[in-house]
């Protein structure tokens, strides 16, 4: 035992002093790099190697060891450093290269759509330049200046399309069943465990939303092209793919040519840029990447005396506390925290959520009610998503805002029960109940549900429908049986959710802010504190290490890349969100994949 005890801890300290000096080694190299300073009239490169997320995140170590994954930043950072350029003046351009930095959701791009057109509206030059373009990548490139493709280049405008997963004939083969309960003709949640393909409804109401959000998109490329809406719509049916040479002749593009060309295009613009030492610079333009430049404009906010809480929602709704979703019970600490701790004056609560439980929903639901109650306005800002249990959280705040490319409403409730008795059996594993009750094994994956059981199960789902329609109709000032003649389970874009009055405005987070501090009555007179996941300066440096962005152009930044994208296409995880969804659910119809 002495011998074990004495090697493990020779081993122990042996490892800590590599570590310890790979570090040292590591941090050398790093002090010796030095940020130049920021020139007089420079390029703002907007490029892939930077990836947005609503709130961001930062993965564990053992995940960006295992997985590859990368910290994400908040979508408000992206943002922020458009409008700072904006009114920057050593900026006077920004290159969107190859269709720009990663942005999840339609809704969110919408917001930097906004923030890029602010940009151009003070005068100031847009470049664009990708070997591809689709219709999302299209549209923020539609407000440059320039757009520049390769000769080779490719340019598909076949329109938005959605890609759904059934799981029946493989649930079939595996021997598992799907039990379920619902109300609502559109609460499809439960059809890929059901059936192989989308029933009527579903496909209408998927065919209604898509249509939504291509229009939105489409409206916004022709304002910016000078193209009529109606001949891009033709286009989406026609074809719709071509090469660059067509792309020209159809006034997408201004001209194919290699990149040399816009680089030197740049060069006339801003100047050529400086000999690092490392990399020879002076045959490309001044430029600076995204996170460099971020860096360079962060200054410590004045001090005010009033302040507007941003709290994110952001996940699938899940009971209890859960630091990945969106915890019932942490989340409605943290909006308790705010209340009782009467900080401050009003409360943006950022959705972006496809619902989950009905009973944490619920919970956070009270909350918002007892911000209000305690007169701390609760104003709502939509993402790209904020449907089903999301609507419910956002019902009873004193105003809503969506983008018109969210997704919202799916105002339904449904049941699913898995019985793996089949698989089981083909396992040769047999299961053995001993209870008291007769119910006591009601929720066993072992069995399934009786008629009478999922008789009981179908009650508590329409009470909950009933309980949901009440809450909406309260918050929105309607009658339940308006509220149900738009509910059943259907999802709609923003635009149309305003229409219908399920949504007060139109606008982005920013717009959200302002109109919560406007509530609050103290617009003249306030700071934002935003609840987004900050990184340490371990992770900033090793970001720095990984990803250095001096002269983005000259050498992109070994950014690791998630492999979770894959693992979700690929269906992998299936099992698991049938075990994750079992019970009483408020949520969108599944999982898609918007192309």
């Amino acid at each position: 035992m002495k011998e074990f005890l004495r090697t493990t801890l020779a081993a122990v300290i042996g490892t800590l002093l590599a570590v310890g000096i790979l570090l040292g080694i590591l941090s050398s190299q790093l002090m010796e790099q030095r940020q130049p300073d920021l020139a007089d009239s420079v390029v703002l490169v907007l490029n892939g190697d930077v990836m947005f997320t609503d709130r961001g995140s930062v993965p564990s170590l053992a995940d960006t060891v295992a997985q590859g994954a990368v910290s994400t930043l908040p979508l408000r950072r992206l943002i922020e450093a458009i409008d700072r350029a904006a009114d920057d003046g050593r900026v006077d351009a920004i290159l969107l290269l190859e269709g720009g930095p990663w942005v999840s959701g339609l809704a969110a791009k919408q917001e930097v759509f906004d923030a890029l057109a602010r940009f151009r509206g003070r005068g100031k030059t847009i470049v664009a330049y990708g070997d591809d373009f689709t219709m999302d990548s299209y549209w923020w490139a539609s407000l440059a200046d320039t757009i520049v493709m390769p000769t080779l280049g490719t340019f598909d405008f076949s329109g938005l399309g959605v890609e759904l997963q059934y799981y029946a004939r493989a649930m079939e083969k595996l021997g598992l069943e799907m039990q379920v309960t619902r109300v609502g003709r559109f609460k499809s949640a439960v059809e890929p465990y059901l059936l192989t393909g989308p029933s009527e409804a579903d496909r209408e109401q998927w065919a209604n939303l898509l249509g939504d959000l291509q229009h939105e998109i489409l409206e916004d490329i022709a304002l910016a092209r000078g193209f009529a809406v109606e001949d891009l719509e033709a286009l989406v049916q026609a074809p719709g793919m071509f090469l660059a040479a067509e792309a020209l002749e159809r006034g997408f593009i201004d001209r194919t040519a290699s990149f040399e060309s816009v680089m030197e295009e740049l060069r006339d613009l801003v100047g050529s840029g400086d000999d690092t030492g490392d990399w020879d610079t002076s045959h490309s333009f001044a430029q600076v990447g995204l996170l460099r430049y971020l860096a360079d404009i962060h200054q410590d906010p004045p001090e005010y005396a009033n302040w507007i809480a941003v709290v994110y929602a952001e996940g699938t709704i899940v009971d209890g506390y859960d630091s990945d979703n969106i915890g019932g019970a942490q989340l409605a600490e943290e909006l308790r925290q705010i209340r009782l701790g009467e900080w401050a004056e009003a409360v943006v609560l950022r959705i972006n959520s496809p619902g989950g439980s009905a009973t944490a929903s619920e919970v956070i639901l009270r909350e918002v009610q007892l911000l209000r109650e305690a007169e701390i306005p609760v104003v709502v800002s939509m993402g790209d998503l904020a449907a089903s249990g999301g609507y419910w959280i956002a019902c009873q705040a004193d105003l809503i805002y969506a983008e018109p490319t969210t997704i919202t409403g799916s105002i339904g409730v449904f049941g699913m029960f898995p019985n793996a008795a089949g698989l089981l059996d083909k396992l040769g594993i047999d299961v053995a109940s001993v209870q008291i009750g007769p119910r006591a094994d009601m929720m066993s994956l072992a069995r399934p549900k009786s008629e009478e059981e999922l008789e009981l199960m179908q009650g508590y789902v329409d009470l909950i429908y009933e309980g949901f329609l009440e809450r909406v109709a309260e918050g929105r000032i309607m009658t339940v049986e308006e509220v149900d003649a738009i509910a059943s389970g259907r999802v709609w874009s923003g635009i149309r959710a305003h229409e219908l009055g399920l949504v007060d405005h139109l606008g982005s987070l920013d717009d959200a802010i302002t109109a919560a501090a406007s509530f609050a009555g103290v617009e003249d007179d306030y700071e934002v504190d935003y609840s987004t996941v900050e990184t340490t300066a371990v992770e900033d440096w090793l970001d720095t290490m990984l990803a250095p962005e001096d002269y983005p152009v000259i050498h992109g930044p070994a950014v690791l890349q998630a492999i979770g994208q894959l693992e979700q296409d690929l269906g992998i995880e299936t099992l698991l969100r049938m075990r994750q969804t079992q019970g009483v659910q408020a949520r969108l119809p599944y999982r898609f994949v918007l192309r």
